[in-house]
């Protein structure tokens, strides 16, 4: 989902200097826009003229019985478009999670960097974003992504098994009533992973499959939204589902939130608030935070006749990312089990939950 909505807040709890730089030079900046026409390889790179943008990549890996997820998301966002360094008018983040599905265990750590020594980046002529020794990069058609802390690390490398997938129309998702409020989405929502993932001194050989998700744009959340609820799903039929609340105080979804069902020959059709229902069945409250999250819940899609019922793999997959973004969220894998026209079908998925802790602020 939106996470570049998620960046735009991030940018304004960064620093009060850095918020005077960013909202007094926030334009010109391009939006999103039904015109734009994505093509690739080129946008799989970086959109220096959007204000915000974000590659995130989540899967599920295994290595004999052990069973694990994992989170690694980059984020770019711009303070002053019109300096002529381009190093110095990004802020770079990213965050990294490890979940131990088997053993019940939830690490995760988070970089930040001005990229002014070399140290971070996104490249605007091809595909490549790193921060110190965490980096995700695309050659031929393969995606390589690494990410090293003290107590975990991570090296995959990523083949996708159907083409891009564009969100909303032709990529252009709105997110509210302006239309300039949308990003520039879209997804590889199925890559074939292998590699080797380190926990506590212990090295697995692992395989599996990945998410990957793309997002520019350069606008933030309707004042009256506090959050969003965004799944990501692969189903043991080679189908795959994504959908997003954006949620309101009382619970209830913007007109605005939206989805996209992708068949297996790697076609898509756009679902719009009113085709999918979202009912939370079951909350915890973190012992970190305070807040209180949805670990289980019901979706159904009458559309396409899916009644599912999703949990959370581990109960505590919250990030709090002071070192970073400054905003506390629930991002985890998630187990799917349901039925499709009658039949059995489970699935593999994700899940991120934000304006739990506190509302995402915005410009």
């Amino acid at each position: 989902m939106s996470r570049f909505l998620l960046v735009s807040a991030l940018a304004i709890v960064f620093s009060a200097s850095l918020i005077y730089v960013a909202c007094a030079k926030k334009e010109p900046f391009s939006f999103a826009s039904p015109q734009y026409q994505l093509a690739f390889p080129k946008d799989h790179a970086a959109h220096n003229d959007f204000r915000t943008e974000w590659w995130y990549y989540t899967g599920h890996l295994q290595s004999g019985e052990r069973r694990f997820g994992y989170e690694l998301t980059f984020f770019r966002t711009a303070l002053a478009i019109e300096e002529s360094d381009a190093t110095r008018k990004q802020i770079y983040f990213a965050h990294f999670a490890i979940t131990d599905e088997s053993n019940k265990k939830f690490y995760h750590s988070e970089k930040r960097s001005r990229g002014n020594f070399g140290d971070a980046g996104a490249s605007e002529r091809y595909y490549k974003t790193f921060i110190g020794n965490w980096s995700a990069q695309e050659l031929g058609r393969y995606h390589l992504i690494q990410a090293e802390t003290d107590s975990f690390a991570l090296a995959l490398i990523l083949e996708p098994t159907k083409p891009p997938v564009l969100h909303g129309e032709k990529g252009y998702s709105r997110k509210g009533s302006d239309p300039k409020n949308a990003s520039m989405y879209f997804s590889y929502p199925r890559l074939k992973s292998t590699g080797a993932l380190t926990l506590d001194g212990e090295r697995f050989t692992v395989e599996g499959e990945s998410w990957h998700d793309h997002e520019f744009g350069s606008s933030v959340l309707e004042e009256n939204v506090v959050g969003w609820d965004w799944f990501s799903i692969q189903f043991s039929d080679a189908t795959e589902l994504m959908l997003f609340n954006l949620r309101f105080a009382d619970g209830t979804k913007s007109p605005y939130s939206s989805g996209t069902m992708i068949f297996k020959d790697g076609t898509s059709e756009t679902l719009s608030a009113s085709d999918f229902e979202t009912k939370v069945l079951e909350r915890y409250r973190s012992e970190k935070s305070g807040a209180e999250y949805p670990r289980k819940w019901t979706i159904s899609v009458p559309k396409y006749a899916l009644a599912l019922n999703l949990e959370s793999t581990v109960q505590d997959q919250e990030l709090l990312t002071e070192e970073s973004t400054r905003i506390t969220y629930w991002e985890g894998s998630v187990a799917v089990s349901g039925t499709k026209a009658g039949q059995a079908i489970s699935g593999k998925g994700y899940a991120e939950l934000t304006g739990y802790a506190k509302k995402i602020a915005a410009f």
